[in-house]
């Protein structure tokens, strides 16, 4: 019965080494990263640097603007009103005007001449004052709790996020962006590179008729893209990390937890990939001379064995004595 068991599990063996494959029935490596760069060309992705401060509608009305309304003779035009979502002002009497853009001197004249028709004099005694001065932002996508906020006009990305009940996610192992829509122009930015860098240095402008999309960030296609560097192997927790202008490879071995007891110093490659295909580059972690510097979306491929060849000679042999005893005290035992 052993016998038929042993010769069994070699038929097994057999025929799993022995399956026929197609090598041509694969999507290959240099392939996919090569569409990758392709579709990263057409990113609409913008550094935090280039973010659009919208100078030109600090003094205009905005949707999220409040305001109070009162006429000595008449309660109905008591109370407060905000610009809505969409830029109009609806008052009493069914008075609608588009407010946004305006300064307060020409919304105050609109106001004033949308009720002349319900007073045969007094109009002007309406009194009409700015009291907040909020804008609009409707926050979708990945957040706990999406919804339209008022926030200041420099209220940090983080902030707006957190009224929105936060990041539905985990960006300690995720890649997010924020697509933005405001003034009619659109454009994306990395969320994680927005909380690394110093967001305080990096105001932000709100204008109103904003929308915020928080969605998973991709390393290609689909518009959002941005530079990552992948670490495999060698390191505590493999995976991606953003890329950062003029970071070494020690910064990003950090990032990924740092190296492993058991790395193979000697052993570490670049994986890149160019114009004329993918290149791999060999270096000794150990020689700074041999370090070559970090572009965007390379691997960092690292070997997780520092044993030298006489270890690895004995580890090979004590493998042998062990299955020559185990066969040995099975023919004993049988």
């Amino acid at each position: 019965m052993r016998y038929l068991l042993l010769l069994t599990a070699l038929l097994m063996l057999a025929s799993c080494a022995s399956s026929p494959s197609n090598e041509e029935d694969y999507e290959k490596l240099v392939d996919v990263m090569a569409r990758a760069e392709t579709e990263a060309g057409r990113s609409k992705m913008i550094n935090i640097s280039d973010l659009p401060q919208f100078e030109e509608t600090k003094d205009l009305m905005a949707p999220g603007f409040l305001f109070s309304l009162s006429h000595p003779s008449d309660e109905r035009l008591t109370g407060r009103f905000r610009i809505d979502h969409e830029g109009i002002l609806l008052l009493p009497y069914n008075v609608k005007i588009q407010a946004t853009g305006l300064t307060f001197k020409q919304l105050r004249e609109k106001v004033i001449k949308g009720f002349e028709s319900f007073f045969q004099s007094g109009a002007q005694d309406t009194r009409f004052r700015l009291v907040e001065k909020k804008y609009f932002v409707e926050v979708r996508g990945l957040v706990k709790k999406s919804g339209r906020y008022l926030v200041d006009r420099n209220e940090s990305i983080d902030k707006v996020i957190s009224k929105a009940g936060g990041i539905d996610g985990d960006m300690k192992k995720d890649f997010f962006s924020v697509s933005l829509k405001q003034m009619k122009r659109s454009y994306s930015i990395s969320l994680n590179q927005y909380y690394e860098n110093n967001v305080a240095a990096t105001p932000f402008t709100w204008t109103g008729q904003d929308t915020l999309f928080v969605n998973l960030l991709s390393d290609g296609g689909n518009g959002d893209t941005v530079a990552t560097i992948t670490v495999l192997g060698g390191v505590q927790t493999p995976g991606k990390v953003l890329y950062q202008d003029n970071a070494s490879l020690f910064y990003y071995l950090s990032k990924s937890g740092g190296v492993i007891p058991t790395l193979g110093y000697s052993e570490a490659y670049i994986i890149r990939t160019t114009g004329t295909g993918l290149q791999k580059i060999h270096f000794n972690i150990t020689k700074v001379e041999t370090i070559p510097t970090i572009k965007p979306h390379d691997v960092i491929l690292l070997s997780a064995d520092k044993r030298t060849p006489t270890d690895k000679f004995f580890e090979r042999l004590s493998q042998i004595s062990a299955v020559l005893t185990t066969i040995a005290f099975f023919f004993i035992a049988f």
